[in-house]
């Protein structure tokens, strides 16, 4: 018989796609619309904001429930890298600009974080002294990735990886994770507070996959970056 939690709320798919829409949304208005429609730049950069802890949200998902973390990380990382000219180029004008990373090294610091703290849940699960080692742990942690993400000055930096910890560690309250880790976003601006509209689709998300998009994002990220920079170059030309 069906599982009767997969009958409601939305598939992974789903979020996914809209998270991807509102990425979109927001990058197009970076590259065509900040300079010369400031307002409506803003506004469409606002709708940008729910994207990333939609990610975040499916990233600690994909963790849980991959039959490989190797390759879920290795997959991630070679994307990153693919994808950093793609990001320069539409967002730098340059083929490389150190000054800012893409969002899938963030993601990739964030499943490395998550997956050492992990581990150390695995080895702490006995009662007794061990115990008392997890959180320290798992702040150390923490602090190691969220400085890792800094000093590469990857994309939402360090917040984006508390944003991503918080959905790991609190993940059996999925209500207070999303809350937490939306909470942590704002302090990048006030225009990151658009992001706790992802608190409803994420609370709707009913734990079922969906459409099988396990590429989709991958490859959509890199090739939408080098498309919009195509036509911007176009058009300016």
């Amino acid at each position: 018989m069906m599982n009767q939690t997969f009958l409601y709320g939305i598939p992974g798919s789903t979020v996914k796609l809209i998270a991807m829409a509102c990425m979109f949304i927001d990058h197009f208005a970076v590259i065509f619309l900040e300079m010369n429609h400031p307002v409506l730049s803003s506004f469409l950069r606002s709708i940008g904001r729910i994207a990333f802890p939609l990610f975040a949200f499916l990233l600690t998902e994909g963790f849980l429930h991959t039959h490989s973390k190797v390759n879920y990380c290795r997959n991630l990382f070679i994307m990153a890298i693919l994808s950093e000219i793609p990001f320069d180029l539409a967002f730098r004008n340059s083929v490389f600009d150190p000054i800012s990373q893409n969002t899938l090294f963030t993601l990739t610091i964030g499943l490395l974080t998550i997956w050492a703290i992990s581990l150390i849940e695995e080895t702490t699960q006995k009662k007794g002294q061990k115990q008392y080692f997890r959180i320290p742990l798992t702040l150390l942690v923490t602090a190691a990735g969220s400085f890792a993400a800094w000093l590469f000055r990857s994309d939402y930096e360090f917040y984006g990886i508390l944003a991503i910890v918080l959905l790991y560690v609190l993940r059996t309250r999925r209500m207070a994770a999303s809350v937490l880790s939306c909470a942590v976003l704002t302090l990048i601006g006030p225009a990151e507070s658009f992001c706790f509209f992802s608190i409803p689709l994420i609370m709707k998300y009913n734990g079922s996959r969906g459409l099988k998009l396990k590429y989709a994002f991958y490859l959509f990220y890199p090739f939408h970056l080098l498309v919009l920079y195509l036509l911007w170059h176009t058009i300016s030309i």
